[in-house]
């Protein structure tokens, strides 16, 4: 298994004999292939762009049976930037905010 992140309450995942990208965090396992991880990152980038001063919930809907799980802010941004640091590392992926 390659440990692509590993920060509780996170780790991202790849095992040597699969391709699918496992994401692990607030009890909730998923693993996806790459093309869902990265919609998954522009989803997370998304609701990011969203947030405003006094947010301190984030509402996740994770599957098509709509899966809501609702995270706090400071794990909704490890997460968020867990994945971006994978999306960079493993797919060269860097985000550019704009203003």
């Amino acid at each position: 298994m390659l440990r692509l992140y590993d920060e509780k309450p996170i780790l991202i995942f790849m095992k040597d004999d699969d391709t699918r990208i496992g994401v692990d965090f607030c009890n909730i396992k998923m693993r996806m292939k790459p093309c869902q991880f990265r919609l998954f990152h522009n989803y997370l980038f998304n609701i990011s762009k969203k947030l405003i001063a006094t947010t301190d919930k984030v509402e996740l809907v994770l599957v098509k049976d709509s899966l809501r799980v609702t995270i706090s802010l400071p794990h909704f941004f490890q997460l968020f930037n867990a994945v971006g640091s994978v999306m960079n590392k493993k797919f060269g992926k860097s985000i550019i905010y704009k203003n």
